[in-house]
């Protein structure tokens, strides 16, 4: 049996009709189960917001606030919250149930290029659907992307909105911050401004995507060293060429400064939205002799040296 706090939830029924069956994984903010609806045929993810955050108010009004928020969230690239309330003192999220498998569960070797445009195309459009929503993700990584297979391709979903940021000045002011003062992500795809408690708004998601598509075309990660040296080091240094990562590794060099321009360290320098993104990742597979200098690429031929790249298919 497993549980949320000191309570065993397995096996109980929260907000009256959904019974939980298992754990599926713990996070910062929560621990999420595994369940069903008790009378339609329908399985559900549910979130339990961890006890030792009932005490701080602004967190449980932001819980409230950001689940109506995440509620209105519908779209083929972002799984959405279904319900939420409180049951038994528990501060309960109902989100549907990803079937799937996460991204990282793909990226343990380089992607080809055909692979990770279509990926990309689905993750920005989650992106750009939820922030005109208003709703910034805020712990955007390989983990919280499902990967579901539909008619011999793949659609990436976006999860874990339901304890997303909304786009108010409360909410992001002092960073992602909770009352005590603990900084709130993953590290490695923590952009500068969110790690150093700084305002910010939509651009953390375009880092944090650019560090995947690192990681994509590579197989491997821009820094290693222990959490707080890989955020130090995404403060004070560009990701380094992917050549001096994986050095037998070939990327698509649009695609690789495609990454940079995504991963900018300053926000003022980085792709400023998902729409932007799009129109870019569109421009990279229509026209690369136009996309390269706008990727700072001015000699394709020559970034790409003796690589001969199949063309891309949609």
């Amino acid at each position: 049996m497993v549980s949320a706090g000191c309570v065993t939830l397995v096996g109980q029924t929260v907000l009256d009709r959904y019974v939980v069956e298992e754990e599926l994984g713990s996070g910062a903010m929560g621990t999420v189960f595994r369940g069903r609806h008790l009378k339609l045929p329908r399985q559900v993810a549910i979130k339990v917001l961890h006890a030792d955050l009932l005490h701080e108010p602004t967190t449980l009004a932001r819980f409230k606030r950001e689940a109506k928020a995440a509620a209105k969230l519908s779209h083929p690239n972002v799984i959405s919250v279904i319900d939420f309330g409180e049951s038994a003192g528990h501060h309960v999220m109902v989100m549907e149930l990803a079937a799937g498998r996460p991204l990282r569960a793909a990226m343990a070797s380089p992607l080809p290029a055909s692979r990770i445009i279509p990926l990309l195309r689905g993750i920005l459009h989650g992106l750009d659907h939820a922030h005109a929503q208003g709703l910034i993700h805020r712990d955007l990584k390989p983990e919280n992307i499902i990967v579901e297979r539909v008619d011999g391709g793949e659609i990436p979903r976006l999860v874990d909105f339901g304890i997303a940021v909304l786009r108010d000045p409360e909410s992001i002011a002092g960073g992602k911050l909770t009352q005590s003062g603990q900084v709130l992500g993953t590290p490695i795809y923590m952009a500068p401004e969110q790690a150093q408690c700084e305002p910010f708004d939509e651009r953390i998601d375009i880092f944090a995507l650019g560090v995947i598509l690192y990681e994509m075309l590579s197989g491997k990660q821009p820094f290693d060293g222990s959490a707080m040296e890989i955020a130090v080091a995404n403060i004070t240094h560009d990701h380094p060429p992917i050549a001096t990562r994986a050095p037998h590794v070939a990327p698509d060099p649009l695609l690789e400064a495609f990454s940079r321009k995504l991963a900018a360290r300053d926000a003022k320098k980085r792709i400023g939205s998902a729409h932007e993104a799009l129109a870019m990742l569109d421009l990279i597979e229509r026209d690369r002799e136009t996309a390269g200098p706008k990727l700072g690429i001015t000699d394709l031929s020559r970034a790409s040296g003796l690589i001969s790249l199949p063309p891309f298919k949609k």
